[in-house]
């Protein structure tokens, strides 16, 4: 992976932004490592939550987003924007990868819940060497947007997307029908998409 200018520009702070994602994300498929660089800037601090928040482990996070930068430079290829847009590739490749690491390492495993979420997004925001506008934003549309649903809704949320639990694991840990579960998260999953519209 080419190494990171840590004086590269700041990432712009608009809408024309998150249209420029799909530019960078076609510089990164012709070999322009500037475009990659702009990509790291835009969206390490947020993909570093992520990778936080799911690992708990600082160690484990740095690691992993060292590898992500260099899985979507080396396989550029797998990105298809007919698909979605970079930021959902970026998060959904983050997220999966995150999961995986922390399924072989259970050891490691910690309980969770949207405060440890947000601790480790503000800690983040604070320590990353090159934290984003952009993606302190994002931090803070989420975690808003998770707060305004209902209790029930959120940790089921949660427990699927952020721990990875089944529907039934989910059930028993909460102790609601699987039924219910279900329909926490479908209908959480439909508000929470709402909010972050009107953000």
């Amino acid at each position: 992976m080419p190494a990171v200018d840590s004086g590269s520009e700041k990432p712009q702070h608009s809408a024309a932004a998150a249209a420029d994602d799909y530019a960078l994300m076609a510089g990164i498929a012709t070999r322009d490592s500037k475009s990659l660089v702009a990509l790291y800037d835009r969206y390490s601090s947020l993909l570093y939550g992520v990778c936080l928040r799911i690992l708990r482990d600082r160690a484990d996070a740095d690691e992993l987003l060292i590898d992500l930068f260099w899985e979507f430079w080396d396989r550029s290829d797998r990105y298809d924007p007919a698909r979605g847009s970079p930021l959902t590739y970026l998060l959904t490749v983050a997220r999966s990868r995150a999961l995986d690491r922390r399924r072989a390492r259970p050891h490691r495993l910690a309980d969770t819940n949207s405060e440890s979420f947000a601790a480790a997004a503000q800690e983040d925001a604070s320590s990353a060497p090159l934290a984003s506008a952009v993606a302190n934003e994002w931090n803070s549309r989420v975690l808003r947007a998770l707060a305004e649903l209902d209790q029930n809704e959120r940790e089921a949320i949660e427990l699927s997307f952020l721990d990875d639990l089944s529907h039934s694991e989910i059930a028993a840990r909460l102790k609601k029908p699987l039924g219910t579960v279900k329909t926490y998260i479908r209908q959480g999953l439909i508000r929470l998409r709402r909010r972050l519209r009107n953000y």
